[in-house]
């Protein structure tokens, strides 16, 4: 069965068990049933900026925070913005699978 972005549901529980902490700022992650601030829920995060959604080479988990943050932006836009600066969050702090994203797309 495939969520609303035509993911399979095999492929993100692989991005699940992958990704535990946000891949951009690192903090863990609640799940929305439990409670907790909107902000630290796990989110399904999208690398590319452009469609399509559905390739689980361009998905990640990031919190809530890091996901309403960075919106529709590219990655090397939102990089610069005060979220990210404020919190250290750049191409050489994030998680491995933000890395290889960058590193095998040319622009980000």
């Amino acid at each position: 069965m495939a969520n609303k972005y035509g993911l399979p549901e095999k492929d993100l529980e692989v991005i699940r068990a992958r990704d535990k902490k946000c891949v951009y700022c690192g903090k863990g992650m609640a799940n929305p049933s439990n409670g907790g601030q909107r902000s630290d829920w796990a989110t399904i995060e999208h690398l590319n900026y452009l469609p399509p959604w559905n390739n689980p080479e361009t998905v990640a988990i990031c919190c809530g925070g890091c996901n309403s943050s960075r919106g529709p932006k590219k990655l090397s836009d939102w990089f610069k913005k005060g979220y990210c600066l404020e919190r250290n969050i750049s191409e050489k702090t994030v998680a491995e699978p933000v890395k290889n994203y960058i590193s095998s797309h040319g622009e980000y």
